[in-house]
């Protein structure tokens, strides 16, 4: 069945990148981790829907900017975030 109605994903910032960013590379590298957070996921429009989406469904990994453990936020694999970054990641 093809999809034909427009969701928010469409529009997100990270589509046609590798998955692996998001959970295995973002767990195992500090880099990747701030990469993901400052240059895809910060300037993403549709970030608080896809948090959104990661809390609602208790998903593991980044969501929004977010690194969520069962749809929490994940203090350790956040640790990385400076102020400016989590006010971004937490604009609404």
């Amino acid at each position: 069945m093809q999809e034909t109605e427009l969701r928010w994903y469409h529009y997100a910032a990270c589509q046609g990148i590798d998955l692996n960013y998001f959970f295995d590379n973002y767990e195992s590298d500090p880099v990747v981790a701030k990469v993901v957070d400052d240059s895809i996921c910060g300037s993403c429009p549709v970030r608080a829907w896809c948090r959104q989406e990661g809390e609602d469904n208790k998903e593991t990994g980044v969501w929004g900017g977010v690194y969520l453990d069962k749809g929490r936020v994940d203090q350790a694999r956040n640790a990385h975030k400076d102020e400016e970054t989590w006010r971004i990641v937490n604009e609404y």
